[in-house]
């Protein structure tokens, strides 16, 4: 047996780390399904489409400004408390929605709508960073690389069942009762992580309590110093602004572009939905290889090579004629966003002191989700003004994608990256405080 394999297995064995991937797996499967069938509600009562848009915008823009303050919260208060809370109040302002669609729900709009996409972006930045930021706390460190490739697993699972399980609801035409069922799978997935136990060593211990006597201090301050921290290690300003361009030239063009192109080809919607869950069995697969290779510990220099072959692939759609080529290119595509990213995620929570491990996944949650609405913004405008078509969209964003993960191997921080001493160090013997690597 490897020591993945026994890893993988000692997982199993940890009832924290289990109710953890089953709470993950519950909020995912909800957020999912919530993020359809709100967009189908507004399209299927009002039938505007500015409606819609602007509700989206207000679900993003909380999400957006509060992100990094959820990061602040994760550093000074417990991450699982600030989980289950989360999920509390979503699934209490579910059924708040419910029972106002239960009288005259339809006066209210779109009024309600905001409101609710408001609140529900607002209470879900604070989730995100506590999630990312948890598992050093439930995991031994030589498990962390298989721990978040079961993760992205629940999640890119919870992706692809997410659109079914919205799509068996929207069959019932009875919305008070959708929105209900979304709710009672938050208050089960915060059962799960209310019995979460985290594990801290003294000197994590000794962090947290010095965190929690600056608890009054400013979040704006704790905001600055966290940001201030990240980008004076030089790798970590590498893997943060290589996430930003990533997160830039793929999510717009992946998310506008496939569906038009699609469009234009005269191919159905049916397409579109097995081209998007190709892409979600693409990371799955991606996850269980990344965990199999012990999150490629050792050899990171391979991940430029994952970065390129991912632009690749995106550039590709651009030639695309048959939906099996289209379903081979989004299958890799999943693979190495998956072969990349859990990586890199392994690395920051093994680096980074427990003290400021939030506020850097807030950020790189930031980097890589938040931003995601500026992504779609420039692409309406280049679409809109006749300035690309959906197909060279694709395929510019994947060119650029492909030579910005090429370029790593430009930075002799990034080469070094496997030197840092709380990495390269046996886990035995790693200290808790980072140090910094030389530019």
């Amino acid at each position: 047996m490897t020591s993945s394999q026994g890893d993988k297995q000692a997982l199993w064995k940890n009832s924290s780390f289990v109710r953890l991937w089953c709470g993950a797996v519950l909020s995912a499967l909800a957020d999912g399904a919530f993020f359809i069938l709100l967009s189908w509600f507004i399209v299927d009562v009002t039938g505007s489409e500015a409606m819609l848009g602007t509700t989206l915008i207000c679900m993003s823009i909380p999400r957006l400004l509060f992100m990094l303050a959820g990061g602040v919260a994760a550093d000074r208060w417990n991450r699982k408390w600030i989980m289950t809370i989360s999920m509390v109040l979503r699934g209490l302002l579910l059924v708040g929605f419910s029972l106002l669609l239960l009288g005259e729900g339809s006066s209210w709009l779109p009024y309600s709508a905001y409101v609710l996409a408001a609140l529900f972006g607002t209470v879900d930045a604070f989730f995100w960073p506590a999630r990312s930021s948890i598992l050093p706390f439930l995991v031994k460190r030589e498990q962390l690389a298989p721990a978040n490739s079961l993760m992205e697993i629940s999640q890119q699972i919870s992706m692809v069942c997410g659109p079914l399980a919205a799509a068996f609801l929207i069959r019932s035409q009875n919305y008070p009762l959708m929105f209900t069922i979304l709710a009672v799978s938050f208050f089960a997935g915060a059962v799960f992580l209310l019995t979460l136990r985290l594990n801290t060593s003294k000197a994590e211990t000794n962090n947290l309590a010095e965190t929690e006597k600056a608890a009054s201090g400013s979040y704006l301050k704790d905001i600055w110093t966290g940001i201030r921290y990240s980008f004076s290690v030089p790798v970590l300003a590498i893997i943060l602004g290589t996430s930003l361009i990533m997160n830039m030239m793929f999510s717009g063009p992946i998310n506008m572009g496939l569906p038009l192109l699609v469009k234009d080809l005269g191919w159905d919607g049916s397409a579109y939905s097995t081209l998007g869950m190709t892409m979600g069995i693409g990371t799955i697969l991606g996850g269980i290889i990344t965990g199999l290779c012990n999150g490629f510990r050792g050899k990171f220099m391979i991940l430029p090579v994952f970065l390129g072959v991912m632009g690749a692939a995106t550039s590709s759609i651009f030639f695309m004629q048959q939906l099996s080529m289209g379903i081979a290119s989004m299958i890799i595509v999943g693979m190495t966003l998956s072969l990349t990213n859990i990586p890199l995620i392994t690395y920051i929570q093994s680096i980074v002191p427990s003290d400021k491990l939030g506020r850097v996944m807030s950020l790189l949650s930031l980097m890589s989700i938040g931003l995601g609405p500026v992504s779609y913004a420039i692409c309406s405008f280049v679409l809109e003004n006749k300035l690309a078509t959906s197909g060279t969209l694709l395929l510019a964003g994947g060119i650029a994608l492909a030579l910005v993960g090429m370029s790593l191997y430009l930075f002799r921080a990034f080469r070094q990256a496997e030197q840092h001493p709380n990495w390269a160090t046996p886990v035995t013997t790693i200290s808790q405080e980072s140090t910094p690597l030389s530019s």
